[in-house]
């Protein structure tokens, strides 16, 4: 096995490995180290990838081994103890499963192993949000199922019409679905096939992107999960299906092109407006963040939508610094539940989702209001400014109220290091993403 293969491998391998052991502290340490060796040998395969993949392997890699380090010290609850998969092995295992789905995601050269890689996620992560066996977490784990397996199978669609296109263009089929090869033949693709083949791939890939009007499945998953699951559902998932958005739209040019992203503005713009206006009426503060993550998800197609390079720019930073801040988020709110206090380092992430300075969303949604100013999409950016100053005020409603309901009065307790620990490195993340912008990735 290469060092791509391992890297995709061990974080299942490592998962399986460990819950042979019967001692519970060694299957502890077994598990922090499979983690770390995983995440170690997806940034040693990171020099084979091109740029864009080499970003997302390397956002994938951290936020999973934090959130297998983090539930190795604060364990998820389990509300009914007869359901099967809800054991700390199967956890674990459903876990890695779930990483290394998005390994091959992120790392794939073709579409097929993107799809296959996305498609992957949804049996993991249907057990890992119902795993606390609770009623209201089933329910939203076939919502999810249901949904996703819709846009699963609208994108296999989608590609099945792209592979047509490409072979009748001379493509080899072995090359059909390499979008490297399907970008030097763009100009012999048959233009009304190719329009139809992106339209619905882009529908299937925002439905894991929890797009408007495809959302419905998001805010409940990322409310009923477990926090640490939560913390990959939007920090990983939501970003790699944006990733394939991105991978999707190389090849959407000229007519298709145009169709494409004004499709992108509006459902970018309709997810921000929506989400935002929701988020006023949350209480609950992993529902008021699942709206969070449909709202930059959206702000993430609009800087796509835009269809220029700071746009693209914009997008692809502003995905990578919600993945760190949203995971950091969920993962503190996680221990403030544990612990049933606050501190500063639970509001941080909260403060970085608000896109205040000095946190790197501050600098992306800069970017992407350049981006549209520049491009003169007058109509976007105004849908931006508005969404924003909701957003803002919905975090902002909720942090007094939390201040205010009696958090200080509550009773605290011990936080594990680990937990703590994962929770600082992310939110330490999501700050020094900031660097970002100067790191001249996206050059040629």
């Amino acid at each position: 096995m290469n060092v791509i293969a391992w890297a995709i491998a061990l974080p299942t391998l490592g998962a399986a490995v460990a819950s042979l052991f019967p001692q519970r502290a060694l299957r502890r340490a077994l598990r922090i180290a499979f983690a770390l060796a995983a995440a170690a040998f997806a940034f040693a395969a990171m020099p084979q990838f091109d740029r864009i993949s080499a970003l997302f392997v390397g956002v994938v890699s951290l936020v999973g081994a934090l959130a297998v380090i983090y539930a190795t010290s604060i364990f998820p609850t389990i509300e009914a103890p007869e359901v099967r998969w809800a054991s700390k092995p199967a956890y674990f295992l459903l876990f890695g499963l779930f990483w290394s789905s998005l390994l091959e995601t992120v790392a794939a050269t073709t579409f097929t192993g993107l799809w296959l890689g996305i498609s992957a996620t949804t049996l993991a992560t249907t057990f890992l949000v119902g795993f606390s066996g609770g009623k209201t977490a089933l329910e939203a784990a076939w919502k999810y199922l249901i949904l996703c397996s819709f846009g699963i199978a609208t994108a296999l669609v989608g590609m099945l019409l792209l592979a047509r296109a490409a072979t009748a263009a001379g493509i080899a089929p072995a090359d059909a679905l390499a979008w490297h090869v399907l970008a030097q033949h763009l100009g012999s693709l048959q233009p009304d096939l190719l329009r139809i083949a992106l339209l619905l791939m882009l529908l299937g890939f925002a439905v894991k992107a929890g797009l408007v009007p495809m959302h419905a499945w998001l805010p409940d998953a990322h409310s009923k999960a477990p926090a640490p699951v939560s913390a990959a559902l939007s920090g990983l998932l939501v970003t790699c299906a944006l990733y394939a958005i991105v991978r999707v739209q190389a090849l959407a040019g000229g007519d298709a092109g145009g169709l494409f992203n004004l499709t992108l503005l509006t459902s970018g713009s309709l997810s921000m407006l929506l989400a935002t206006t929701l988020m006023l009426a949350q209480r609950d503060p992993k529902r008021l963040l699942s709206y969070s993550t449909i709202e930059h998800s959206g702000l993430v197609a609009i800087a796509l939508g835009i269809a220029t390079p700071l746009g693209l720019f914009a997008a692809i930073f502003h995905a990578i610094a919600h993945a760190f801040a949203k995971s950091s988020a969920f993962l503190a709110v996680g221990c403030s539940q544990h612990k049933r206090t606050t501190s500063v380092l639970e509001w941080a992430p909260f403060i970085a989702l608000g896109g205040l300075p000095p946190f790197a969303t501050f600098v992306s949604e800069v970017l992407v209001i350049v981006a549209a100013v520049q491009a003169r999409e007058w109509v976007p950016l105004a849908i931006v400014l508005v969404s924003l100053a909701l957003g803002f005020a919905a975090l902002a409603r909720f942090a007094i109220a939390a201040r205010t309901d009696g958090a200080p009065h509550a009773p605290a307790r011990r936080t594990p290091r680990l937990a703590f620990a994962a929770t600082l490195f992310a939110t330490a993340a999501a700050l020094a993403a900031i660097a970002f912008p100067f790191l001249g990735v996206l050059r040629p």
